[in-house]
C-alpha cells in the first residue's frame, strides 16, 4: 500500500500541474473566460483517462478505481479550500490545488488498493460531500458576486449620478430604475406593475432646458416657453409631451404620451432626494 501512495502521488503532481494552470487562472481579477473556460473543460475531460494511464504505467493496484475516485476527492478538497480561502492568488491556487491532486490521488490509490468495503462506503460519502460542497460553493460564490456588484454600483451612482426622484408622478408608480450615462438616470412609471411603461423621466447632473428640447425638438414641433426654467416639446399626431425642467442644479426630463400637461408638469416640478441603496436595490412594489 505504500508504494501505491507514492505512486499516486505522483500521478497526482502530474495531473495537479496540468489541470491547475487553468483552474488557476479562474482567480485573476480579470478572467478571460473565453479563453480559460475551455481550457478547463478539457482538463476536466482528460482528468480520468490520463489518470487511468499514468496508474497503469506506474502499476498501480486497480488503476480504474484509482483514477474514478481521486478526481471526486479532489473536488470535495479543492470545494472545501475553496470555504475557507475563497479568492487565493492565481499562484497560491496553482500551488494549493496540485497539493490537493497528490493527496486525492495518493488517498485514492490507497483506497483502491485495498479488499474492504472501506473504498466503496468512502467513495458514496464523497460523491455526496461533492454533491454538496459543490452546491454550497456555487450559492456563496453567487451571493459574494452579487454583494460585490452592489458595492460597486453604489459607488459608482454616489460618485457622479443625481441621486434624485420625482416627488410624484399622478396616477403612475415607478417600475424600473436604469442609466442612460453615468450621469444621467432613468426612470420608468406605469399604471401598475403590470402594465407597461408610459412616462419615461430622465434626471441629469445638469443642462440648459432651453438647449435640451431644441436639440431634442429638431424633427417635432418647435418648442414652447412655459416659464423660464420649463420648455416643452410636443407633437400634435400622437400627443407626445417632452418638458425640460430646472429643478434645483438638476435637469429634468418627462416624456409622455398619456399624461396631461398639468400631469407632466407636476411630474417634473419636485424632486426628491434617494440614496444610492435605495435605486441599487430598488424593485417594483408587490400587489
Amino acid at each position: 500500500m505504500g508504494k501505491d501512495l507514492a505512486r499516486g502521488a505522483g500521478v497526482g503532481l502530474v495531473a495537479g500541474l496540468g489541470l491547475g494552470y487553468p483552474v488557476s487562472r479562474l482567480y485573476e481579477e480579470d478572467i478571460d473566460a473565453y479563453t480559460v473556460m475551455p481550457m478547463v473543460a478539457i482538463g476536466i475531460l482528460l482528468v480520468v483517462p490520463v489518470g487511468w494511464l499514468l496508474a497503469r504505467m506506474l502499476r498501480i493496484a486497480h488503476p480504474i478505481r484509482s483514477a474514478l475516485l481521486a478526481p471526486l476527492l479532489l473536488l470535495v478538497f479543492k470545494n472545501a479550500v475553496d470555504l475557507a480561502v475563497p479568492s487565493p492568488r492565481p499562484h497560491m491556487a496553482l500551488l494549493g490545488f496540485t497539493v490537493l491532486a497528490m493527496v486525492s490521488y495518493a488517498s485514492a490509490a490507497g483506497l483502491a488498493s485495498t479488499a474492504s468495503l472501506i473504498p466503496r462506503v468512502i467513495a458514496a460519502v464523497v460523491v455526496c460531500a461533492c454533491v454538496i460542497t459543490t452546491a454550497t460553493i456555487q450559492q456563496r460564490r453567487t451571493e459574494a458576486w452579487d454583494q460585490r456588484h452592489r458595492k460597486e454600483l453604489i459607488a459608482s451612482y454616489n460618485a457622479s449620478l443625481p441621486l434624485a426622484v420625482p416627488d410624484s408622478v399622478p396616477g403612475r408608480t415607478l417600475v424600473s430604475v436604469w442609466t442612460i450615462t453615468d450621469d444621467v438616470l432613468a426612470l420608468d412609471y406605469a399604471k401598475n406593475r403590470l402594465s407597461e411603461p408610459d412616462v419615461f423621466v430622465r434626471i441629469s447632473s445638469g443642462g440648459d432646458p432651453r438647449k435640451a428640447c431644441a436639440a431634442w425638438g429638431r424633427d417635432s414641433e418647435p418648442c414652447e416657453r412655459l416659464a423660464a426654467d420649463r420648455w416643452l416639446s410636443k407633437k400634435e399626431a400622437n400627443g407626445r409631451m417632452v418638458l425640460f425642467a430646472r429643478v434645483g442644479r438638476r435637469l429634468v426630463e418627462v416624456d409622455s404620451t398619456t399624461l396631461s400637461l398639468n400631469e407632466t408638469l407636476a411630474a417634473g416640478s419636485k424632486l426628491r432626494t434617494v440614496s444610492a441603496e435605495y435605486l441599487v436595490d430598488f424593485k417594483p412594489p408587490q400587489r
